[in-house]
């Protein structure tokens, strides 16, 4: 099978996936597929499930940020994020619990940088954005979310061989002001 023919499937399996709990572990798989066909020049080791020492936490996905310069060194310089945690929600209501769960995953050692998949067709309303302000004024970390349309847009970008990190700055942009 080649890269096209991988991201074309992909995104067809994106767009027929239901929301909801009883297809979580397919959505997950889905991302790990997208972090490793569209992030692949910067993002490596892609792990999934991966646990802390005591076990009691369980990341979705976690990637070695190695990457010399753009986005991903910025993430890094500023986050101190040498590894990026992936937390996927297969649902597009996030709540005040999703917010608590990524703040327990961000620390000195893997980063204070969380990259938080939802399935929301729609902008985010403004509660998402006070939880992303408070996690970033309890650790100095930053919680990104992406919905669905932005992994469609990086499966796109990928398909026309470019690069998504453009995207994801100006997602990081906006971020960023409107928490500050």
């Amino acid at each position: 099978i080649t890269y096209r023919a991988e991201l074309e499937e992909l995104s067809a399996e994106l767009a027929t996936l239901p929301a909801g709990k009883a297809t979580a572990a397919q959505f997950e798989e889905i991302i790990g597929e997208v972090i490793r066909l569209c992030f692949f020049r910067s993002l490596y080791n892609v792990e999934p499930k991966v646990r802390n020492i005591d076990t009691t936490a369980i990341r979705d996905w976690i990637a070695s940020n190695r990457a010399p310069v753009g986005f991903w060194a910025i993430v890094r310089d500023k986050y101190s994020a040498t590894q990026i945690i992936w937390e996927c929600k297969n649902y597009s209501d996030l709540k005040a619990d999703d917010f608590n769960q990524a703040l327990y995953y961000l620390n000195e050692q893997a980063g204070r940088f969380l990259i938080m998949v939802c399935r929301s067709q729609t902008p985010l309303p403004q509660h998402v954005y006070d939880h992303v302000k408070r996690v970033f004024q309890q650790c100095k970390g930053l919680v990104l979310i992406l919905r669905e349309s932005d992994i469609k847009t990086f499966l796109r970008q990928a398909l026309n061989g470019k690069r998504s990190e453009q995207h994801l700055q100006d997602l990081f942009d906006n971020t960023e002001r409107i928490i500050s």
